[in-house]
């Protein structure tokens, strides 16, 4: 059977890393879905990465990455799945705070198995839950999502949901695609080439619970995502793309 490798990149994540991975071990498990974990450590320095090695089994691995960023962890966790000896045919990640429901893997899993090429998840779709949001965050998403469609002619509806699956060859030809960026940016990359190399992106809606905890800063990232779409505009211009 196919295996799907979920990358869970991390910075400091003790408070919930044990907890998160058994919780995704026992759904796979009981769902019959083969599958590799990676756990992407971004250079933590509380003891995570401590509790990552004590959980490395035949289907759990350690990966350190050189640099910070969520990029980074995908390309390299991506590359590193291509070099085993097998590599699992579908590689994805997903927030270690579990925000993304579970049972959505199944439904990954099931498409990938169908033949998609790409799916993630949107919290934007009609039939999407969303709960604990704040009005920042909510405006802020909604916001750089309607300048992507705008500036660089984005189609789907949600780049910045923490929950992205790929076939594997597909995610590995869209790295050489790719400019290289450490940030989250570099993942909703990803998908506006793939949309320009018109490989298919399959959207699911998604029940949704924000962390309260989220160690991400919401005016930097927003920042960086518009340095990033303008620098992509350029590149689009001058056809570099």
């Amino acid at each position: 059977m196919q295996r799907l490798n979920i990358i869970l990149p991390v910075l400091n994540e003790e408070r919930c890393l044990e907890a998160s991975v058994r919780k995704i071990k026992a759904f796979l498990d009981s769902q019959n879905i083969p599958y590799m974990l990676t756990i992407a450590d971004n250079g933590s320095t509380d003891n995570t990465s401590t509790i990552a090695r004590a959980l490395c089994d035949t289907h759990t691995q350690y990966l350190k990455i050189s640099q910070k960023g969520v990029g980074i962890a995908f390309r390299e966790s991506i590359l590193h799945n291509a070099a085993h000896e097998k590599p699992c045919e579908f590689v994805g990640y997903m927030d270690i705070d579990l925000s993304t429901n579970l049972a959505h893997l199944k439904e990954v899993y099931v498409l990938l198995c169908q033949g998609e090429k790409i799916v993630v998840g949107s919290r934007l779709l009609r039939d999407s839950v969303v709960s604990g949001r704040s009005i920042k965050r909510e405006i802020t998403s909604r916001g750089l999502n309607h300048l992507l469609r705008f500036v660089l002619g984005v189609r789907f509806s949600d780049a910045m949901c923490g929950f992205k699956f790929y076939e594997a060859k597909s995610a590995q030809y869209l790295l050489t695609q790719c400019y290289e960026d450490n940030g989250w940016f570099y993942c909703a990359q990803m998908l506006i080439l793939a949309q320009y190399r018109d490989i298919k992106i399959c959207e699911i809606p998604v029940v949704w619970q924000d962390d309260k905890e989220s160690k991400v800063k919401i005016t930097r990232l927003s920042l960086n995502y518009l340095k990033e779409i303008l620098r992509l505009f350029a590149r689009r211009v001058r056809g570099k793309l």
